[in-house]
């Protein structure tokens, strides 16, 4: 006599394979799953260490002309140009974050302005709003001529890292950043002539130390203040007798 379907040893069998299929399975991409977690955290721990170690080693120099100036010169800004300085704060913070340092030329150290010398104060007085808004001192220590010697202060290796803000002359800005760029690998070239009506260029120069000689790269960027009121920010002068 035959007996017909499944013995029950063969049942118990098949239906103990259909119950740990599932965990086999489930286990199977549990431990898949791990190891994918496990590989991205590693990639991304390498990724994070990679790029601080890569912002570590770059210097941002971020040169900006002063603002806008009287007629006569005067050494001075106008109206326009100090609500661009008040300004300025904000477009520094949103575009490179806390400088580490600003400069400007020694205000003690006259300059022929449209035929008569005066003490040039326009560079610092620039970028005397952005040094309050951050807490910073600003360092004078070069005439504005004195491009070599703050070539020098800014190349420093210790500022590998840092972000400096320089307010300076256009003409001499222009000048440096090409000088620097040319002799760190690149091409003088690549900086553009500041026009004498541009007031709102940031002429950016980043040098990286990684290697054994650093490079320089530069970028051109633009603060988007031109358009500023030409009333002064002040109370009203008193009607004169």
């Amino acid at each position: 006599m035959k007996r017909s379907g499944h013995s029950p040893d063969r049942l118990a069998v098949s239906k103990a394979c259909a119950a740990l299929a599932p965990r086999r399975i489930g286990r199977k991409a549990a431990m898949l799953a791990t190891l994918f977690v496990a590989a991205s955290a590693g990639a991304l721990a390498c990724a994070s260490t990679a790029f601080a170690q890569s912002t570590q080693d770059i210097e941002t120099l971020v040169f900006v002309r002063h603002g806008e100036k009287p007629d006569e010169g005067l050494g001075q800004l106008n109206c326009k140009g100090l609500n661009r300085a008040l300004a300025l704060p904000a477009v520094i913070a949103a575009k490179y974050g806390k400088p580490d340092a600003i400069y400007a030329p020694d205000p003690g150290q006259q300059k022929d302005d449209r035929g008569q010398h005066y003490y040039y104060v326009r560079p610092l007085a620039t970028v005397e709003p952005t040094a309050i808004q951050f807490g910073l001192p600003i360092q004078t220590p070069f005439g504005y001529a004195q491009t070599d010697a703050l070539e020098k202060a800014l190349l420093d290796p210790a500022l590998r890292g840092r972000t400096l803000l320089v307010g300076w002359e256009h003409r001499e800005i222009e000048t440096l950043a090409r000088k620097i760029v040319a002799e760190h690998g690149g091409q003088a070239s690549d900086v553009p002539k500041w026009k004498s009506a541009d007031f709102d260029s940031i002429y950016v120069v980043r040098i990286d130390w990684s290697g054994a000689t650093p490079r320089a790269r530069f970028s051109h960027d633009r603060e988007g203040l031109d358009g500023r009121s030409d009333d002064c920010p002040c109370a009203a002068l008193p009607a004169t007798q």
